[in-house]
C-alpha cells in the first residue's frame, strides 16, 4: 500500500515540477484579474518546493509542531547562493521523506484533535470534518479549496472514518494534505498566458510576501487582506509588508537570509584536524551560528544604517563556548549583548562562524575569504579554476606565514589572474585562525595582515587587517547595491536579469533616500514590478 502511494505522490510532484502546473483546477483567483501583459516585462520565476527551512517553519505555524522534520530531508539545491529548489527534480528518496514527515505530523496532531478540528456537542462528525478541510485545507494550500479538491478530501475522510472513526478520517486528509504538491510547491503563478506578464493574484502574493519575510506560510489575516483586494496596490503592499517585519516571525526571515547570504549551512559539515577539534565542539559550532543569526536580526530590526552596522561593530552575542573564544568574560546565562575589542572585531566580516566556513580543516584560507568578499559583498563573479590545475592550498609551513606561502602559489600563470582578486583580499583577514580566534602570531611568526582591494568601483586600494577592510566596504556605493540585490536574489529564488534591473534600481534608490535601513530595502522589493508580477514560459516551471 505505501509502494502505491509513493507512486503516485511521486507522480504528482514530478508533473508539477515538470510543467509548473499541478493536475488540480486552477487555484481560486483574488485581487488583480490578470492582464493580457503588464507594461513592464519580468523575467521568469521558477516554480519552488519549499525548502526545508519553510517547511519546518510551515508545520510549526500550521500544527504547532517543533521537530523539524524536513532536517531528515535531502539538501536544498542553490541558485545564486540562496536556497531554491526550483530546477532539481524530485527524486525517491525525497517522496518517502515526505511521506515519513507527514505520517508523524499526523499522527502526532491527531492527538490534539479538538484543537485541531473542534467539534461542537452534538455536531455531526462529517460536518466537524467539512470545517476542517476547508479551514486546515485553505491554510495549508495558501488559498482556499476550490469544489474539486475539497470533494477530494471530503472522499477521503468518508472512506477512512468508515473504518477508523472520526479521528482516523480526519488523520488521513492531514496526511494527504501535507503530501499534496499544493502543499509543498509554492504554486505561487498557477497559470497564465505564454511569454505573457500578468499581475499576481493576492494569494499568490500573499505565499511570496510571507516565504520572502516570514520564511513561513501566510497567516489567517494575509490571506484575508489577499480575499479583500487589500494587495492588489503598491502602496497597499508596503503597509501590509511593513506590519509583517513588525510580528515576530520576520526574525526567521532575516535569520534565513543571513544564514544563506553568508553561507552559514556550510556549518553542518564543517570539521576540523587535530589541531583545532578540540576546541571546535559541537557546542562551539551551534554557538557560532547562533551568534551571526541574532546578531544579523538586531541589526536590521534596529534600523539606522544596517549596512554599517552588519560590516563594522564590534557588538555581538555570546555565550560561554564565545566568550572563551574570543577572550571576553562569559555571561551569567545564555547569550548576551557585549562589546569586543573594536581593533579586533568588525561585524559579521570577523564572526567565528563566517572565518570557520571561510577556513579549509587545518588553516585559514585567503582564497576562501577573498571569493567571500568579491561573491557576496561586492556580486563580482568569480570564474571556476581550470580543469588542469591543481587547487590544493600551499602545505602548512612553519618558515613561511600563510600570505608568503599563498604570494609563492600565485606565481602560476595559469592561477594568477583568479588568485590576484581573492588573495590580496583574504590576507586582511589572517589575525583570525581557522576558528575565528584572533590571534597576532602564527607559530613563531608575526601575521601580516595587509591586504589590497583592486578593481572594485570606489574602494580600490591598500588596507591594513580585516577593521579597516570592513570600514571601507561598509563606506562603498556598490558594496550596498550588491547588498540590494542579494536580498532581490533571496525574495525572488533566482539570479538577477536584465528585465530586473529598474526594480532593483528603484528598490536601490529606496534603500539610500531611507538610509540604508534593511527594512525599507525590503518594503521597496516587496512593492517592486519584478516582486508583484509572473511571467509564464511555456513548458517551463514559471
Amino acid at each position: 500500500m505505501r509502494s502505491i502511494a509513493r507512486a503516485a505522490v511521486l507522480a504528482a510532484l514530478v508533473l508539477v515540477g515538470c510543467t509548473g502546473a499541478s493536475s488540480e483546477p486552477a487555484a481560486p483567483k483574488s485581487g488583480p484579474a490578470p492582464s493580457a501583459a503588464a507594461a513592464v516585462a519580468v523575467a521568469p520565476v521558477p516554480l519552488r518546493r519549499l525548502t526545508r527551512e519553510e517547511y519546518n517553519n510551515t508545520v510549526r505555524d500550521l500544527l504547532a509542531d517543533t521537530t523539524r522534520p524536513a532536517n531528515a530531508f535531502p539538501p536544498d539545491e542553490t541558485v545564486g547562493g540562496f536556497e531554491s529548489n526550483g530546477m532539481a527534480p524530485v527524486t525517491a528518496l525525497q517522496v518517502e521523506r515526505y511521506m515519513d514527515a507527514a505520517e508523524a505530523l499526523s499522527t502526532a496532531a491527531v492527538g490534539r484533535l479538538e484543537a485541531l478540528a473542534p467539534c461542537a456537542a452534538g455536531q455531526p462528525q462529517e460536518q466537524c470534518a467539512r470545517s476542517f478541510i476547508d479551514s486546515f485545507g485553505r491554510l495549508a494550500y495558501r488559498r482556499p479549496l476550490d469544489d474539486a479538491e475539497r470533494a477530494q478530501l471530503s472522499a477521503v475522510y468518508a472512506e477512512k472514518a468508515k473504518r477508523s472513526g472520526h479521528a482516523g478520517g480526519v488523520q488521513l486528509v492531514l496526511e494527504v494534505i501535507l503530501q499534496s504538491p499544493q502543499f509543498l510547491y509554492r504554486l505561487e503563478p498557477a497559470d497564465g498566458p505564454a511569454d505573457k506578464t500578468r499581475p499576481l493574484t493576492g494569494y499568490e502574493l500573499a505565499t511570496r510576501l510571507s516565504y520572502f519575510i516570514w520564511a513561513s506560510t501566510p497567516d489567517s489575516a494575509l490571506l484575508e487582506d489577499a480575499e479583500a483586494g487589500r494587495l492588489s496596490e503598491a502602496d497597499d503592499v508596503a503597509v501590509i509588508a511593513r506590519r509583517m517585519l513588525k510580528d515576530p516571525r520576520a526574525v526567521d526571515g532575516i535569520k534565513s537570509f543571513h544564514r544563506q547570504w553568508l553561507g552559514l549551512r556550510e556549518l553542518e559539515t564543517e570539521s576540523k584536524d587535530v589541531v583545532h577539534s578540540a576546541a571546535f565542539t559541537p557546542e562551539l559550532k551551534a554557538a557560532m551560528l547562533e551568534e551571526t543569526l541574532r546578531f544579523s536580526a538586531h541589526a536590521v530590526l534596529a534600523g539606522g544604517d544596517t549596512v554599517k552596522t552588519l560590516l563594522t561593530s564590534n557588538k555581538t552575542f555570546v555565550n560561554a563556548p564565545l566568550a572563551s573564544l574570543y577572550g571576553v568574560p562569559s555571561p551569567a546565562q545564555g547569550f548576551a549583548l557585549v562589546e569586543l575589542p573594536a581593533q579586533q572585531r568588525s561585524g559579521v566580516l570577523t564572526q567565528a562562524s563566517v572565518m570557520t566556513v571561510l577556513s579549509t580543516a587545518d588553516q585559514t584560507s585567503p582564497i576562501l575569504r577573498g571569493k567571500f568578499v568579491r561573491e557576496r559583498l561586492l556580486c563580482h563573479s568569480i570564474p571556476p579554476p581550470p580543469p588542469n590545475v591543481s587547487i590544493t592550498p600551499p602545505k602548512a609551513d612553519p618558515k613561511l606565514t600563510t600570505k608568503e606561502r599563498f604570494d609563492l602559489h600565485r606565481k602560476d600563470p595559469a592561477c594568477a589572474g583568479c588568485h590576484a582578486l581573492m588573495d590580496p583580499i583574504g590576507f586582511g583577514f589572517e589575525n583570525y585562525n581557522a576558528l575565528g580566534a584572533w590571534r597576532t602570531v602564527e607559530g613563531t611568526l608575526r601575521v601580516d595582515a595587509t591586504g589590497e582591494l583592486t578593481l572594485t568601483d570606489d574602494i580600490d586600494g591598500p588596507f591594513n587587517g580585516a577593521v579597516e577592510l570592513g570600514a571601507r566596504l561598509s563606506a562603498s556605493q556598490e558594496v550596498r547595491r550588491c547588498i540590494a540585490t542579494q536580498w532581490l536574489r533571496f525574495a525572488l529564488g533566482r539570479g538577477e536579469e536584465e528585465e530586473d534591473e529598474a526594480s532593483l534600481s528603484e528598490a536601490y534608490q529606496t534603500f539610500a533616500q531611507k538610509g540604508f535601513d534593511v527594512r525599507e530595502l525590503i518594503v521597496a522589493i516587496a512593492t517592486s514590478h519584478a516582486f508583484r508580477h509572473a511571467r509564464f514560459k511555456e513548458g517551463s516551471a514559471s
